[in-house]
């Protein structure tokens, strides 16, 4: 038998579906739950059809039922298996996560204990002017950040700017390293400028190589001039002898 649709409509909830066939002349109108109006013909009919089988056989409409109940847990079965196993990697994942974090914390870190080194050596050295060679000034400057326009540094920052100008004397490069002592705003500004108001004004010092002062010479102290000339006392006179008369 085959089958044609005729009309299909929707109400609130359902769908009124008619389908007819002429040889023989059936007609059947049944209403189907939700709104099936966007499907198609082919497919209404068929829902129709299984209204009707329903309704002729119940029995089959059980079987049916229990087949689609059976495919259903099936697949809820397989989704709460893939479910679990998302689980699974979500946790493996924010596991991953947090030893990540715990070896940035670490680095973090040991990054800043390497900072203190550097800042530390660079005080000890390039401000104490302990610095013999100046490749020596250049590595260690280079262990500091370049100067960023528009940054904050607070009291104690330590950064290098570039000055193009600079004549090298023993390979110190062209950097120069800076240390603030007041809170201060870089804007860009030149060697030269940072050495005008802000130098002056005590909130930054500047720490260029200088070249070592050769060592003193050791002073001697003269040698006294003894007198080879001695002095000597002059002797007492010694009495005169006595002289005895003989007796007459």
């Amino acid at each position: 038998m085959e089958f044609a649709l005729v009309n299909k409509f929707f109400k609130v909830g359902k769908t009124a579906v008619s389908i007819q066939c002429d040889k023989p002349f059936t007609f059947f109108t049944r209403e189907l739950d939700g709104d099936r109006l966007g499907d198609t013909d082919e497919t209404l009919i068929e829902a129709v059809k299984d209204v009707i089988r329903t309704e002729l056989d119940p029995t089959s409409a059980i079987v049916q039922a229990q087949a689609k109940l059976q495919e259903t847990q099936t697949k809820l079965q397989e989704n709460q298996a893939k479910l679990e196993q998302t689980e699974q990697k979500l946790a493996e994942t924010e596991q991953k996560a947090t030893q990540t974090e715990a070896k940035q914390n670490d680095l973090e870190a040991l990054a800043n204990r390497i900072n203190k080194v550097v800042r530390v050596m660079a005080q000890d050295s390039i401000m104490g002017e302990k610095v013999s060679y100046g490749t020596t000034y250049k590595e260690m400057v280079e262990l500091f950040p370049l100067a960023e326009i528009g940054k904050i540094y607070e009291p104690g920052s330590i950064f290098a700017v570039e000055d193009p100008g600079h004549v090298e004397v023993n390979g110190e490069g062209k950097r120069i390293l800076i240390q603030t002592n007041q809170s201060f705003t870089y804007q860009g500004e030149t060697l030269a400028q940072l050495e005008g108001t802000p130098y002056q004004n005590g909130v930054l010092a500047t720490w260029k190589f200088s070249v070592p002062k050769a060592p003193n010479e050791p002073t001697v102290a003269p040698v006294a001039t003894v007198s080879t000339t001695a002095t000597v006392a002059p002797t007492t006179a010694e009495p005169p002898a006595t002289t005895v008369t003989p007796n007459q």
